[in-house]
């Protein structure tokens, strides 16, 4: 990979996270901080083909609302496509769907749930996905989750 298409993977994820973060624009508070960092659980790799992996991660930690996000990795050395990759929020009534995903060998695909207000902040939420992924010859459904936060 190029320096200058690295730097344009960068600059979209930053992109990803101010929009998804948008009420913490220009704050400076810990609390909104620490809402603008995701927690994530661990990468899950596929059983069935070799170096595809997801997780799932939801943000706004500590904050009055949450958002769900997964990822899918594609480390196979060829393309694929991901029919379904779902994000979701539980308990809190959040949830996506992103279908028919091109994934060529090397990037991300990625799906979220809008930004749902949260109440309770003695319930603790986390945020869970899917993927339902082909390739040549191969398919997988596998799941995710991140741990739970308040």
């Amino acid at each position: 990979m190029s320096n200058r298409s690295a730097r344009g993977m960068s600059w979209a994820v930053i992109a990803v996270a101010v929009m998804m973060a948008p009420d913490l624009a220009g704050t400076s508070s810990p609390a909104a901080a620490a809402a603008a960092d995701p927690t994530c659980g661990s990468w899950v790799s596929s059983l069935v083909i070799p170096g595809l992996s997801g997780r799932a991660c939801i943000w706004g930690v500590g904050a009055g609302w949450k958002q769900a996000q997964t990822e899918v990795f594609n480390g196979t050395g060829s393309p694929l496509t991901v029919e379904t990759l779902t994000a979701a929020l539980d308990p809190l009534p959040g949830d996506a769907r992103c279908t028919d995903i091109q994934l060529q060998n090397g990037q991300t695909a990625f799906c979220g749930t809008s930004s749902v207000p949260d109440n309770n902040p003695f319930e603790f939420d986390r945020a869970i996905g899917s993927a339902h992924v082909t390739a040549p010859g191969r398919q997988e459904q596998f799941s995710f989750g991140s741990p739970r936060v308040g």
